[in-house]
């Protein structure tokens, strides 16, 4: 299943339609978009022995609820009323629970802002035990958190590792390993300072490269895109395919508007300097000479390549964020 709209029930996706229609407020965000293709979802239509074919049951609206934002509400607040008890204990179907879930998920990120609450988001982990309250975390993660997924959304996600670092209800090797998660995702956040790293940057010359030792913070004449990549790792090398051709980016680098970094996320040197040739013509090949990047954890770069955008006053502007993101911020430079 290729398309994220597939995945949301019939009676959520009309739920979203009357909400988009609605004049309520300003929406958080709009229907959910599709989704890349390298983000995976649960298909519903093939699914596995030992898995029902129907969703968990949905949620009833009173006929008497009319207005569409009255409607989203109540869904909310009622959506795993009819849910059998032990699918709130055990993992009973992984699939009706993905599919569940994102439909919740998809109503509360197009409701409103101010029209939801915490209490909203944290629901389906309060009312969920056991088993159960894991995989509910884990899909928290694959849908707030993960790259490519079109309800990413850092500070939905933040509260919930922030509820379930301290919850008696998550187990504490559990807590623990949520305790390092929320580390390293509140790291780095839109509109607060990045974090300072120190890097060699490779000049071309007329024979090779010569290399200059400076900090992130020391660039400070222009916005930058920093682009950490891993050498040898496929996305990354599709990635920096892409920049290469883009003309958005050659005329914005070229023009002293923008600087493009890449940073390779390497430990040896040598390493680092076999793959300049291989970089696109224009911006500027970085190295962490200090390995801090690495070692310490300062920027969230579990899965690469991870781009930010960060001022010229070293202020994060984009985090984790896509080509065509980058593309529109240049435009306006």
């Amino acid at each position: 299943m290729s398309h994220f709209l597939q995945l949301i029930s019939t009676t959520i996706l009309l739920t979203l339609a009357l909400l988009s229609c609605s004049a309520t407020g300003k929406q958080r965000s709009q229907t959910p978009s599709s989704v890349e293709a390298s983000f995976g979802v649960v298909d519903t239509t093939h699914l596995s022995e030992g898995t029902t074919a129907e969703p968990y049951p949905m949620v009833k609206i009173p006929e008497n609820i009319q207005e569409p934002l009255q409607r989203a509400k109540y869904v909310l607040e009622h959506f795993f009323d009819r849910w059998p008890a032990e699918t709130l204990e055990q993992l009973v179907d992984p699939a009706a629970m993905e599919q569940g879930l994102v439909d919740y998920l998809a109503v509360y990120s197009s409701m409103p802002a101010g029209s939801v609450s915490q209490e909203d988001l944290l629901r389906p982990l309060k009312v969920m035990r056991g088993k159960a309250l894991s995989e509910a975390l884990r899909l928290y993660t694959k849908y707030l958190y993960e790259s490519g997924s079109p309800l990413k959304n850092h500070t939905y996600y933040i509260q919930a590792l922030q509820w379930a670092t301290t919850s008696p209800q998550v187990e504490y090797v559990d807590q623990v390993v949520y305790k390092d998660m929320l580390s390293l995702v509140s790291q780095n956040q839109v509109g607060k300072p990045a974090t300072d790293f120190a890097i060699t940057l490779a000049q071309p010359a007329a024979e090779g490269y010569t290399f200059a030792d400076t900090t992130l913070y020391a660039l400070r004449d222009k916005p930058k895109v920093v682009i950490f990549y891993t050498p040898g790792c496929d996305r990354c090398t599709h990635l920096l395919a892409e920049v290469s051709h883009d003309q958005i980016l050659q005329r914005a680098t070229e023009g002293g508007k923008a600087e493009i970094l890449y940073v390779s996320l390497v430990y040896e040197r040598s390493e680092w300097k076999k793959g300049l040739a291989d970089l696109p013509p224009f911006g500027t090949p970085a190295f962490n000479g200090d390995l801090r990047l690495l070692e310490e954890s300062l920027y969230d770069l579990a899965v690469t390549p991870v781009i930010y955008v960060i001022s010229s006053d070293g202020i994060v502007l984009q985090r984790d964020t896509s080509l065509a993101e980058v593309r529109r911020y240049v435009s306006t430079l």
